[in-house]
């Protein structure tokens, strides 16, 4: 709605959700390799930062270029953060003789996050009212900037900050895995694809207000 009420047009918000999914898969890619190679901790630390430097776009600077600027730190936060979180929860159940704590524990956190954007979509109808898009968009800045401290508070046993050349072999390993196994282009093709498909969601809310629904309204509309 943000965007629609900043005067772009569908073909413009397309693009942006194209775009979106595309920056996404491809540094998706290269961030499972920052994984392994540097450490997690501080993917985790980084990834709720340039989430919130996106919303600051959208909130104070509304026009198109800085709306592409922020899907584009959005996407690139997902991604810094996909498998970091999960591989860190791993290795130091691991280390503790526990590994077998971990579907229950990632279980846990994901109903847990479905839970808060529940939560988010139903609160964000009232702050629509009180204070319209800029009190939406300062509210979501602060939430991305608790998790910057909450990141930095998992513990790290593995030593991070490997060297560069750690990296790029990792890095050329895995491209040749790629360049010869079929079956993993694949794979990621339908990631790409799924990641297109999931972003088709984001128009729920401009189908709703299209129904005449004032802008506080949709999200309750998008909550039923």
């Amino acid at each position: 709605m943000l965007f629609a009420d900043a005067g772009l047009s569908g073909a413009e918000i397309s693009s942006l959700f194209i775009l979106w999914s595309v920056s996404s898969f491809l540094i998706d890619v290269p961030s499972g390799i920052w994984a392994d190679a540097f450490s997690r901790r501080l993917l985790l630390t980084l990834a709720p930062g340039l989430t919130a430097v996106g919303y600051a776009l959208w909130t104070f600077l509304p026009s198109y270029p800085f709306f592409a600027l922020g899907f584009v730190l959005w996407g690139a936060g997902g991604a810094v953060r996909s498998g970091a979180l999960q591989a860190l929860v791993y290795d130091e159940l691991t280390r503790l003789g526990s590994s077998g704590a971990y579907g229950r524990l990632i279980g846990r956190s994901r109903a847990v996050g479905t839970t808060a954007v529940m939560a988010a979509t139903a609160l964000a109808s009232p702050v629509l009212h009180a204070g319209g898009y800029r009190a939406v968009g300062l509210a979501s800045v602060a939430v991305a900037l608790v998790g910057v401290p909450v990141g930095r508070s998992f513990p790290e046993s593995r030593g991070g900050g490997e060297r560069e050349e750690r990296y790029g072999a990792v890095l050329r390993s895995g491209l040749a895995e790629l360049r010869g196994a079929p079956e993993i282009r694949r794979r990621l093709l339908v990631v790409a694809l799924v990641s297109g498909v999931d972003a088709l969601d984001e128009y729920v809310p401009l189908l709703a207000k299209a129904t005449g629904a004032g802008a506080a309204t949709v999200p309750l509309l998008v909550h039923a």
